[in-house]
């Protein structure tokens, strides 16, 4: 989650104006007009509403749609310009505090006419490029080769070199190929699995962001949304709970022709868990196979990262509020709400932010639990 603590003014201080605390608040849009090399070269006015999209748990996480007047558009190179939408919040004493909402490769837009001619943009984040870009070659990473070196290198062939991934130990222990068409944005996906990272996102500043997975468990709630005196949750809320077919067994086999073959398991046998064994008094087991990981401790670490992500989808929460600017990737969300009874810590695995003035936010959220 995006840092309040901005320009001189305290957290609690942006929350209240964010939360309405002391009566309205005022928010405005601008929309930056980068260079390929997301350097600014202009600004674009008039804009006509739109949204953004963050979806953790999708190989393009950051999505975009912009309406623009087109006489707005006429300095615009479709192929390498980039747009980056701007939230800011004007402060009761007249300060301004500003956050990005993401950086975004344009689409070439629609035309369409009401009384006058306005263009829509689709636009997604820098992991569009990845996709796109395949390997036209078998791609071969000799053993030796540490993680973070190889996928670093996959990212500046592709012409991304704004990195920020944390560092790790590992290297690769036997020679590794990726097919011919393989898109760059799977290899690199692949080689995080292999040490336990989070896939590859991109963030509001258009840096590449990989780091090593935590389970929400182990994380603190970053927010808070509840239903108290500076509420600006929404009343339609909605709290889904579907135990079906939930798996509580999981085995998963890494079986890499040069190396010894490794096998790790979990069982979700807590008598806390409604899911569990014990609860259910049967077993549901979910089997996996994958080509590689880099030790035994990091397919255990990979098999309790699945077992809770497979566990936590019963527990669904969706809901309103109004639009703010500091939500991110996977963000921890502490949920109050009184009359259904909720008080939980939640990953948010997507939200939607409507760009329009006086436009709401939609958050969808899994609840963390304990397996």
């Amino acid at each position: 989650m995006l840092a309040l603590t901005k320009g001189g003014y305290t957290k609690d201080q942006v929350i209240s104006r964010l939360h309405y605390k002391k009566g309205g608040r005022k928010v405005s849009y601008r929309y930056d007009l980068l260079n390929k090399y997301d350097v600014k070269i202009g600004e674009l006015k008039a804009q006509l509403g739109g949204s953004i999209t963050l979806n953790s748990l999708a190989q393009i996480k950051r999505t975009g749609n912009f309406a623009f007047a087109e006489n707005e558009l006429s300095d615009v190179d479709w192929l390498n310009d980039r747009i980056r939408p701007i939230y800011i919040l004007e402060m009761p004493d007249g300060g301004k505090l500003e956050w990005a909402l993401g950086t975004f490769l344009l689409s070439s837009p629609s035309r369409k006419y009401q009384n006058y001619v306005a263009r829509d943009v689709e636009a997604y984040d820098a992991n569009v490029v990845l996709t796109e870009d395949k390997f036209d070659n078998r791609y071969w990473i000799q053993a030796g080769t540490g993680y973070i070196a190889a996928i670093t290198d996959i990212l500046n062939s592709a012409g991304i070199w704004k990195i920020n991934i944390m560092p790790h130990a590992g290297i690769l222990t036997v020679d590794k190929e990726f097919e011919i068409g393989t898109s760059k944005l799977t290899a690199i996906n692949q080689l995080l699995s292999e040490i336990n990272y989070t896939s590859l996102w991109i963030d509001e500043t258009g840096y590449a962001i990989a780091k090593p997975y935590i389970l929400p468990t182990d994380r603190e709630a970053e927010y808070e949304y509840g239903t108290d005196e500076i509420s600006i949750m929404r009343p339609d809320v909605t709290n889904e709970i579907d135990l079906f077919n939930i798996p509580n067994v999981w085995v998963v086999t890494a079986s890499n022709p040069e190396k010894d073959p490794l096998v790790s398991r979990y069982t979700n046998d807590s008598s806390t868990s409604k899911t569990s064994t014990v609860s259910r008094n049967r077993r549901i087991v979910d089997f996996r196979e994958i080509d590689d990981i880099y030790d035994q401790a990091t397919l255990d670490a990979y098999v309790q990262r699945i077992a809770y992500e497979s566990s936590q989808v019963y527990d669904r929460f969706v809901f309103n509020t109004a639009a703010m600017p500091h939500h991110t990737y996977s963000d921890i969300l502490q949920i109050e709400h009184s009359e259904l009874g909720v008080s939980d810590k939640y990953v948010e695995t997507s939200w939607t932010l409507n760009l329009s003035l006086g436009g709401l936010q939609s958050h969808e959220c899994r609840r963390v639990i304990t397996i």
